[in-house]
């Protein structure tokens, strides 16, 4: 019986508390967006490719779009989520046009990997004058430009949250941040979204580093983009343990999660591989019971000295046939490997029979080699010679 578990995760998010990480940035001229492209992620990115020059101009209209069109939801940020980035919850953000940190990021990211930029949505907490901001986990993006990492955070360009109030105020001050000032006030989870060489600790959070260990964030992203779900999840636990580990609450509920997340992918994932086993044996098993039978017939027409006659070709094409088939079940089940005593049992069972009637198949084709080498005249008596010696 197949097996599916099935994992809810919480999601924490914060609130837009937008402060400036240094001067006010000039307003870039951009394009506007019109309505009727807006309906999805993909809608918006081909307008964008079509309308601007570059990636810069594409995500300076991206930005200011989301900032001037998205309102910050101030009661869902209380909700709980368990999701983190789905194109139905995209769909609602574009219909309703509000949402939550996590929106922001996963609207603006979504809308860049539909464009061909590398863009991926992070999620950590924040920092308020050198301390961790109690409003919780928070969402933005690193995006990839030209050879260059930048940290944009939409929700914090958007405006401020007090209290229970929103206030719209769009703000250039978070558009492609260099990673060395963003980590001032952004701290990923995983610290390999810091984009830094010498990336801080989280038990360090909010000092500059300037020393340690140079850890090669691009090589490690790089691997990253070529993993499946489990082992970029267990990656990050790793880093985040390495860097600091459980050193503020946040930090804890985010390890939390992405251990009992790594064991339940693990557990599905070892559920899954037994699963495929089980079809892979009963495919060879059913495979062996049809040798057998086409082995059986072979027996019959020796038995009756190959009559009625074949052709040579025939003869030939049958019996490589049985060859052939019984050296890709053997190798099929050399590549099963059993992970407990009674798929083990199994698979040495089916391996010992399939052993046996591949020797008798040997056997069988040595005979005809030799059947076909032998002038047709005397071909009769190779039978007579052949019941002799196994008598």
């Amino acid at each position: 019986m197949r097996i599916v578990i099935a994992l809810a995760c919480l999601l924490a998010v914060a609130g837009a508390n937008a402060q400036a990480p240094g001067p006010a940035k000039p307003a870039p001229a951009v394009v506007s967006i019109p309505d009727a492209v807006t309906g999805t992620p993909a809608g918006i990115a081909r307008w964008l490719k079509a309308h601007t020059g570059s990636n810069q101009a594409f995500q300076q209209a991206l930005y200011h779009w989301i900032a001037t069109h998205i309102a910050y939801d101030v009661p869902g940020r209380y909700q709980q989520k368990n999701y983190k980035d789905t194109a139905a919850v995209l769909q609602q953000v574009l219909q309703t046009r509000t949402g939550i940190a996590a929106d922001y990021a996963s609207l603006y990211a979504r809308v860049c990997q539909e464009a061909g930029i590398l863009a991926f949505t992070v999620n950590g907490y924040c920092l308020e004058n050198g301390n961790i901001a109690p409003a919780g986990a928070h969402d933005w993006v690193v995006v990839k430009n030209g050879g260059q990492w930048t940290i944009t955070d939409p929700t914090w360009g958007a405006g401020t949250v007090d209290g229970d109030r929103f206030t719209p105020r769009l703000s250039w001050d978070w558009f492609q941040v260099p990673p060395r000032v963003a980590v001032k006030r952004h701290i990923p989870f995983d610290p390999m979204w810091q984009c830094l060489a010498n990336p801080v600790r989280h038990d360090e959070a909010g000092v500059s580093r300037q020393n340690g260990p140079v850890f090669n964030f691009n090589d490690t992203i790089n691997k990253y983009l070529r993993q499946p779900r489990l082992e970029r999840l267990a990656g990050a636990l790793a880093r985040i343990e390495r860097y600091g580990g459980a050193a503020n609450p946040f930090v804890m509920a985010e390890l939390d999660w992405l251990r009992q997340t790594v064991q339940v992918l693990a557990a599905n994932r070892e559920i899954e591989e037994r699963n495929q086993l089980v079809d892979r044996f009963n495919a060879a098993h059913a495979d062996y019971t049809e040798l057998v039978k086409w082995y059986n017939e072979y027996v019959s027409f020796k038995n009756s000295e190959f009559l009625p006659e074949k052709p040579d070709s025939a003869v030939r094409k049958m019996m490589d046939a049985l060859v052939g088939r019984v050296e890709d079940l053997n190798k099929r089940l050399g590549a099963m490997q059993g992970r407990d005593a009674a798929m083990v049992d199994h698979l040495r069972e089916l391996g010992a029979a399939v052993e046996e009637i591949r020797a008798r198949i040997r056997a069988a084709d040595q005979f005809v080699s030799r059947y076909l080498k032998t002038e047709k005249s005397k071909r009769r008596s190779l039978f007579y010679a052949d019941v002799a010696n196994k008598s």
